[in-house]
């Protein structure tokens, strides 16, 4: 089915995601890593890997959700906790999705009047961690998806290497920390942008109602004022794109598609791509012709 519910609606993307591929025509098919695997909520790129356009390698050291991975013919799953190749807690909660190898932050809570229950600890367990870099494969890859409950700058500092050169990261962003010294939203765009990613659009953001007190009779859908967290979508700088080599644009043209829904920013790689003589031009204009939203 369609993002939109259309069965017809799904047709015709894959056909435009096909049709892009094939326009672009990367050396190798997109690389996709995901830190964090549990298969819980809706997955941005799971169109892109259903119908084979992409590699995946999949991290979750949780067992309970790594034995809810169930791998594809392009998938590979593991089961260890990325970070910065030390050894690191895990602190096991009591709703999987929120273990951590941060500790959580009972003053944050304590102010949302929620979570303190799902959010206990039941366990603490010694990890080793695995660095990105340290790894042999995946040598190099295009889209790095991260949601590690807090835990993104360790990721980040095992990954160096590979931030420096993918097109693409989505990462859980948080605006008030639930786990103690995690960096907020601001401090993962500064890491990101000295690797030379900016920041492109929010694909998620999660707000709650304040509760306790006065707040009871409030009703809580219609206010759902404070931000919790997100996921947010950073690409490879484009406002000096000539530093960004062809294979790059190629596979962030079909991540913008694909992944992120931003067909303006795929209609860019596509036209710097013509500028440089890597693609035909007859074929990037073929492929516009396919846009959902074309003004007509």
């Amino acid at each position: 089915m369609a993002r939109d519910g259309s069965p017809n609606g799904e047709d015709a993307a894959r056909d435009r995601i096909a049709a892009l591929i094939d326009c672009v025509a990367p050396a190798r098919p997109t690389r996709v890593v995901e830190v964090g695997a549990n298969p819980i909520n809706d997955n941005p790129y799971a169109r892109l890997r259903d119908m084979g356009g992409c590699e995946v390698w999949g991290f979750e050291p949780d067992p309970r959700a790594f034995g809810r991975l169930k791998a594809g013919p392009r998938e590979t799953y593991l089961p260890h906790a990325v970070g910065d190749g030390t050894t690191r807690t895990l602190h096991v909660t009591r709703m999987p999705s929120l273990t951590s190898l941060l500790r959580p932050r009972p003053r944050t809570t304590a102010y949302l009047k929620r979570a303190a229950r799902p959010m206990t600890v039941e366990r603490e367990v010694a990890v080793e961690t695995v660095a990105l870099d340290a790894l042999a494969e995946p040598d190099a890859f295009e889209l790095l998806k991260i949601d590690v409950q807090g835990g993104e700058a360790i990721v980040f500092d095992g990954a160096a290497g590979h931030l420096s050169r993918v097109a693409a990261v989505v990462t859980e962003v948080a605006f008030v920390p639930l786990y103690e010294g995690q960096p907020l939203m601001d401090e993962q765009m500064r890491r990101l942008r000295s690797h030379g990613l900016m920041m492109h659009k929010f694909l998620h953001l999660k707000g709650l109602s304040l509760r306790g007190g006065l707040n009871t009779g409030l009703h809580k859908r219609r206010h759902r004022n404070q931000l919790i967290d997100g996921d947010a979508a950073f690409i490879r700088d484009l406002t000096d794109p000539e530093d960004v080599p062809d294979e790059t644009l190629k596979h962030l043209a079909i991540l913008a598609d694909a992944v992120l829904e931003s067909f303006d920013l795929a209609v860019r790689c596509l036209d710097l791509l013509i500028a440089r003589g890597a693609i035909d031009t007859g074929a990037a204009r073929g492929y516009v012709a396919r846009l959902p939203d074309l003004a007509r």
